[in-house]
């Protein structure tokens, strides 16, 4: 096997313990990595700027992907390298669905400096995150500010249901996935976790089969399909451990530690 030069790993549910905290043993294991050379990079779903805040204050440092991939920092220098962004009328286009299609759902926009959701999106998110709030999302994103992603919840309907809702009306340009069970996330189509992970590693210089990634759900499956050594935690989603060929321990367990160790002998 070639030798695993940069590690890919989500955060929530797979780097984190379910307190949501960095584990000792991860964080030793991070720091072993980064003297031995071994590049890590954290993807998530997380809204840009909750991911930046929490990346600014945490190992490892270097390539973040967030909101699902759709922009790349260099939290090093604190700065964007790669983005891939709602043009207005794919944005409009699905506001449009949401309205026509799942009456009664609330909506969120994710954009490169904020987060700003609908009023009652919070209260169907257990731990929400820091957000504005608005009623009309339209014009909340623009020029220095564009849109990476949209959020869905209901009332009633969960995350699978709501990708049923949006794969059974053949949405163009877009895709749709979940982290979570509470909401849909959507995003241009070529926005995914495994387009950051190839854009990453020629950034890099590192073929994608010197590449390994970590995942526990659905958003997750995109990296695990480009990557050299696809893995799943314990605790993830079956599709998540149907996609992987490396199942490691779960995030309380601290898997990804247990692979940098793998790795580093």
């Amino acid at each position: 096997m070639t030798a695993i030069q940069l590690v890919c790993t989500d955060l929530d549910g797979v780097l984190l313990t379910s307190a949501g905290g960095l584990s000792r043993d991860t964080r030793t294991a991070l720091a072993d990595a980064s003297a031995a050379g071994l590049q890590v990079m954290v993807a998530t779903g997380r809204p840009t700027r909750d991911a930046l805040d929490w990346a600014l204050d945490s190992p490892p440092q270097g390539l973040l992907a967030c909101s699902n991939g759709a922009v790349i920092w260099d939290t090093c220098a604190e700065r964007v390298l790669f983005d891939h962004c709602f043009t207005a009328g794919r944005l409009e286009q699905v506001f449009a669905w949401a309205e026509r299609s799942v009456p009664g759902g609330v909506l969120g926009l994710d954009s490169e400096h904020e987060l700003v959701l609908q009023p009652g999106f919070a209260d169907l998110v257990p731990g929400c995150w820091p957000h504005a709030v608005a009623a009309c999302l339209i014009g909340r994103a623009g020029r220095g500010n564009r849109a990476v992603k949209v959020l869905l919840a209901h009332p009633e309907l969960s995350a699978p249901q709501l990708a049923d809702a949006f794969v059974g009306e053949a949405v163009s340009g877009l895709r749709a996935t979940y982290s979570t069970a509470h909401f849909l996330e959507i995003s241009p189509e070529h926005a995914n976790k495994g387009e950051s992970l190839r854009w990453a590693a020629a950034h890099r210089e590192i073929p994608l089969t010197a590449t390994a990634a970590v995942g526990d759900m659905p958003n997750d499956i995109p990296m695990l399909r480009k990557a050299g050594l696809p893995a799943a935690v314990a605790n993830a989603h079956p599709e998540v451990k149907a996609a992987a060929r490396l199942l490691l321990p779960s995030n309380d367990d601290d898997g990804v530690a247990c692979l940098i160790r793998a790795l580093l002998c």
